[in-house]
């Protein structure tokens, strides 16, 4: 077998090679101004690697994976070069079963043990291995069953990680014990990979979703937003939005004491301006002012004059008060091959200080939504539970997720993105929509000006 290693760059192109002599491993190395265009268009029945100076987008990545599986012999990427996003790419690109690595070595490494059937080596016996060696590799091959099917690893000569399919076989060099165990890493990361999930909503009434969201480019607020969400069944708290003083206090004792009372407007959101939400609102009185204020500082940031009518504020949402153990911040945007991308982080100040934040791609299963949530740095607040309630919290923000998927892959074309922020995990595992913005694209005026352009009327 010979590998053909696509190059971004030609410096990528002497690394490989230098690499695969001492590996003697053999490759061929042809450098391209766009590796994965090129990938997308190789021969199915040639083994192809693709080396990268930038990460690629989500949306290539989702076409490569795409071609992946139609593939005879595998398609495996490295992004060498360091970069802000080089982890949520490999992340995502194993998850949709890619093999991915971040350098050049582990690269050679794990392309060695492609070539030399060791689909399953993180699970090879370890008794040719010294005891410095296993103690290099136990972080990689910890928890794993050692099968004899699986291979059999070894230290040997210039102190590095050997390979091979059986005991009397002559071990395939890996490289030194770092590479060995990234190369070990990206293996096992694969054979995780999600199977076929589909995701859809049942009953969904269209023509009460297409009556929201038709018009012009535009965000809409989120009273808007949670309606054309709540047929796909997004679970949202009870609340009402009200316009005046009076109907908000009426309202707080029908939902009953304490609220939450936020400002409703498409262009000032409480997730930009925390200070238009007030929480536990015990009273009547308290709940008229607190209306009142609100309402005034909206005009005043939106620089109309006292008593204004402006119909970018459309009153408060009187919001049933919900405590919660944490606080996510979700956005979700459409991807080719009928996937979705969605960025989960925490929307806690702490949180969207730290950019703690994730990628995954959807539909997928619950075991790949969970493992996504473990990739947050600050994921104990959400999985750091008796098992029945981490079961519970996963399984409801999975649903939520998936909910969403549904939601955007049905409107693609009308739908540039939909946010959710906060999405609260409650303290009995159960999730709500807090607020929403939901991001429509141009398509409909552009099927106005186009009369060959598709019209949604007619799709419903």
């Amino acid at each position: 077998m010979i590998w053909r290693i696509l190059c971004e760059s030609p410096d990528l192109a002497v690394q490989c090679l230098t690499a695969s002599r001492q590996l003697q491993l053999s490759i061929e190395t042809q450098v391209e101004a766009d590796p994965c265009k090129r990938a997308l268009a190789h021969d199915a029945s040639e083994p192809v690697a693709i080396a990268l100076v930038n990460a690629p987008e989500l949306g290539m990545l989702v076409e490569l994976a795409s071609a992946s599986r139609g593939r005879a012999q595998p398609l495996v990427l490295a992004l060498p070069v360091p970069s802000e996003r080089r982890a949520r790419v490999i992340d995502v690109a194993s998850e949709l079963g890619m093999y991915a690595v971040a350098e050049v070595r582990p690269l050679l490494g794990l392309l060695a043990l492609i070539e030399h059937g060791g689909t399953e080596a993180y699970a090879a016996s370890v008794r040719g291995l010294s005891p410095t060696d296993r103690a290099r590799l136990k972080p990689v091959l910890s928890n794993v069953k050692a099968s004899a099917a699986a291979g059999h690893l070894s230290s040997v000569s210039d102190a590095r990680i050997g390979w091979s399919a059986t005991p009397d076989a002559t071990p395939q060099s890996l490289g030194e014990p770092w590479e060995a165990a990234e190369a070990l890493v990206a293996l096992r990361r694969r054979e995780r990979q999600r199977s076929e999930v589909q995701s859809s909503v049942d009953d969904v009434d269209a023509r009460a979703v297409l009556d929201i969201i038709f018009g012009p480019k535009r965000a809409l607020s989120d009273p808007a937003s949670k309606q054309a969400l709540a047929p796909y069944g997004i679970p949202l708290p009870v609340e009402e939005l009200c316009s005046s003083p009076s109907r908000a206090a009426a309202e707080a004792v029908r939902i009953g004491y304490p609220v939450r009372i936020s400002l409703a407007s498409p262009e000032l959101r409480v997730w930009d301006h925390p200070d238009l939400c007030v929480d536990m609102v015990d009273n009547a009185p308290r709940v008229r002012d607190t209306f009142r204020q609100l309402m005034a500082a909206a005009h005043s940031r939106l620089g109309n004059p006292p008593g204004a009518d402006d119909r970018r504020v459309l009153g408060v949402m009187v919001t049933a008060t919900s405590e919660a153990s944490a606080l996510l911040g979700v956005r979700v945007t459409p991807l080719p091959q009928a996937r979705v991308a969605a960025e989960i982080g925490f929307a806690d100040p702490h949180g969207r200080a730290a950019a703690d934040t994730t990628v995954t791609i959807l539909p997928a299963e619950v075991g790949a939504i969970e493992r996504a949530l473990q990739r947050l740095a600050g994921n104990a607040l959400l999985l750091s539970a008796a098992p029945a309630l981490r079961k519970a919290r996963v399984e409801a923000i999975a649903d939520v997720l998936l909910r969403l998927a549904s939601f955007v892959n049905d409107r693609r074309r009308e739908v540039e993105a939909v946010e959710v922020r906060p999405l609260a995990v409650l303290l009995d595992g159960s999730v709500e929509v807090r607020e929403a913005c939901i991001a429509v694209s141009d398509y409909f005026e552009r099927s106005l000006v186009d009369p060959g352009f598709e019209s949604p009327s007619r799709r419903v």
